[in-house]
């Protein structure tokens, strides 16, 4: 499928499945043509298959976010990216999820669709383990294209080799919950990737439930600071080394803001009307 054709299928499934289990409802028209570019601009050629993006966030304006409260129109939404998938022979690595976060410099008509390549299952590798890393930061790479989506609203780009986390106001991202320590946690550019590094705070820093000291970060690791959940994110990111075998996904960190996954052999969606 070409672009044109992409927005043209997305958008009719997404209609025919409003009409199934939320009649009336609409959506956003951007949101099919902002999907569409997305697949299509991140789709990763690999074994004679094109292989899209598994995480997909919809960051919206907050007053338009809130009519997405009914995970119903989440689903609808999944349903359609994996439709479209399967019509146009296009692989998932893992089970797709889609998420919505909030931003307030997003138009109310308006949405930016973010998205990743989860390369791993959260629950076989938890933390990975920073190994034989040079301290030495002169040749360090920014990732491209990285963002932690905080506690599922607010996106914060890292676009800094350096990025401090707490309460203090002298920090970088500056965390206003008294369950984190005032110098909490710090995200450091090493060699091309992102490491997470605990500041001795109280409450501790886990990535995917484990606790950690220092962690390499890969797209969709759920960081949580003494509970306060943090989401790595990274547009078109490279492949990690120490893939293995995977689990099954599970689905961790993402309750409190409206989310869908989909087993990955499936390509129906579990709507339930109210």
């Amino acid at each position: 499928m070409n672009l044109n054709e992409l927005e043209r299928r997305l958008q009719t499934l997404i209609e025919v499945d409003l009409l199934k289990v939320l009649p009336g409802k609409k959506v956003e028209d951007a949101i099919a043509q902002k999907l569409a570019a997305a697949i299509q601009k991140n789709g990763i050629a690999s074994e004679g298959a094109i292989v899209i993006p598994d995480v997909y966030t919809l960051v919206l304006n907050p007053e338009t976010a809130s009519a997405w409260a009914d995970k119903n129109l989440v689903t609808v939404i999944l349903h359609s990216i994996s439709a479209v998938a399967r019509e146009a022979g296009f692989k998932f690595t893992i089970a797709p999820t889609v998420s919505v976060a909030t931003d307030e410099s997003i138009p109310k008509n308006d949405v930016e669709i973010l998205t990743s390549h989860r390369i791993e299952a959260m629950a076989e590798t938890n933390a990975t383990p920073l190994e034989n890393e040079d301290n030495d930061k002169s040749g360090d790479k920014i990732p491209d294209n990285s963002f932690l989506i905080v506690e599922g609203v607010k996106i914060f780009p890292l676009n800094m080799s350096v990025v401090n986390i707490g309460r203090r106001l002298d920090n970088q991202l500056v965390i206003d919950d008294p369950r984190v320590s005032r110098n909490h946690a710090q995200l450091r550019a090493i060699k091309g990737r992102f490491v997470v590094f605990d500041l001795n705070s109280t409450g501790g820093t886990f990535v995917n439930g484990q606790r950690t000291s220092q962690s390499v970060l890969y797209p969709g690791d759920v960081i949580s600071l003494a509970g306060v959940a943090l989401i790595f994110g990274q547009d078109n990111p490279p492949p990690r080394p120490d893939l293995k075998d995977t689990a099954p996904f599970k689905n961790q960190g993402y309750e409190d803001r409206p989310t869908a996954a989909l087993n990955k052999d499936h390509t129906t969606a579990d709507f339930r009307k109210k």
